[in-house]
């Protein structure tokens, strides 16, 4: 053989090593095109092709390369191995773990996770995300759906289950109705409500309404923990002298959207959940508290202070008078 020949054909071995090295590569990397991964409920229906597959799992952004997924099923022979069904798969994992996960079959439940904070709105939005139905076919069914005697409160509301689905990790079955959701939520949060909580919250002369109530609002105005309890002693203090909540929060919540600052105008909105200009609690809650809020009020502190406001990085400042609660304000934002 000449040299000419050896040279070609080592260069030849030599590039197909490279291209198997770099194929095994990206086989095995995780993917990183997207910079905050998250888990994407993706469905594989009854017939469809590992093309077709691949071209899905690029538009959700799972895979990096539908042209690459391809190869990777045809070299490991799994094209005709991928399962119908739902799957819920991490947007970082890698080729070979995608292509794991959908030889395995569907799914029986979607993990959902509800931050603490969250309306009936947004847990809407997260789930029908997950792909665990629709929206409107959600909301549609918290506007009827009221298990428990104590959600009901004086005033008329949307959803009276508003504020009593508990922010949490749920295993929701792939088939489940919207009225399985919220009994699931629902349930959650009536058996956090223990029996030791109940006489504490019935110790502070409340329903179990209006604790929910003034948790939402502890829960939208708080950023850091230890502001929690001296938040919902400040509104203690304000509901026992007949002072208005003031509460930005059931602004941003009449809004529909957290303004992050609020003009004259906004405190001025004919609402009965304007906090401004009704005084005591407003109708309802205005979102889904976690037990840290929860906690705060049943273990809010004794105190003079009647005014706070939350600075730059959104630690809150608590002062006795209106005067001092001015003063804050200036040497935080300025005349």
């Amino acid at each position: 053989m000449s040299r000419r020949l050896k040279w070609i054909g080592g260069s030849f071995i030599g590039l197909v090593l490279i291209l198997c090295i770099a194929a095994a590569v990206i086989y095995l990397k995780p993917n990183s095109m997207v910079s905050k991964p998250q888990d994407v409920v993706f469905t594989v229906d009854k017939d469809q092709t590992g093309a077709e597959i691949g071209d899905m799992l690029y538009d959700k952004g799972i895979i990096s390369s539908p042209t690459m997924f391809r190869l990777a099923l045809r070299l490991t022979g799994s094209m005709d191995k991928l399962q119908q069904g739902y799957y819920q798969i991490p947007q970082n994992a890698s080729l070979r773990d995608v292509i794991k996960l959908l030889q395995k079959g569907k799914l029986q439940a979607i993990k959902v996770t509800i931050p603490e904070g969250y309306t009936i709105q947004q847990i809407a939005d997260e789930l029908e995300k997950d792909g665990l139905g629709s929206k409107v076919a959600f909301l549609e069914a918290a506007k009827t759906y009221v298990p428990y005697q104590y959600m009901y409160g004086p005033s008329k509301v949307d959803y009276r289950v508003e504020g009593f689905l508990f922010p949490n990790t749920y295993e929701i079955p792939v088939d489940s109705k919207p009225q399985d959701i919220l009994k699931q939520m629902a349930g959650e949060l009536n058996k956090q409500l223990t029996p030791a909580m109940r006489q504490q919250i019935e110790a502070k002369h409340m329903t179990i309404f209006e604790f929910i109530t003034l948790a939402s609002l502890v829960e939208k105005e708080a950023k850091f923990d230890e502001d929690r309890p001296i938040i919902a002693a400040v509104f203690m203090k304000r509901l026992q002298i007949g002072m208005p909540l003031q509460s930005c929060a059931s602004i941003q919540y009449i809004l529909g959207y957290p303004k992050p600052h609020l003009s004259i105008e906004d405190t001025e909105l004919p609402s009965p959940y304007n906090t401004y200009i009704h005084k005591d609690l407003p109708p309802g809650p205005i979102a889904n508290p976690g037990m840290k809020s929860m906690e705060a009020v049943l273990n809010a502190p004794s105190t003079d202070y009647l005014f706070f406001v939350a600075d730059k990085e959104g630690r809150h400042h608590f002062t006795k008078t209106y005067e001092e609660h001015l003063q804050v304000v200036a040497s935080i934002y300025g005349d």
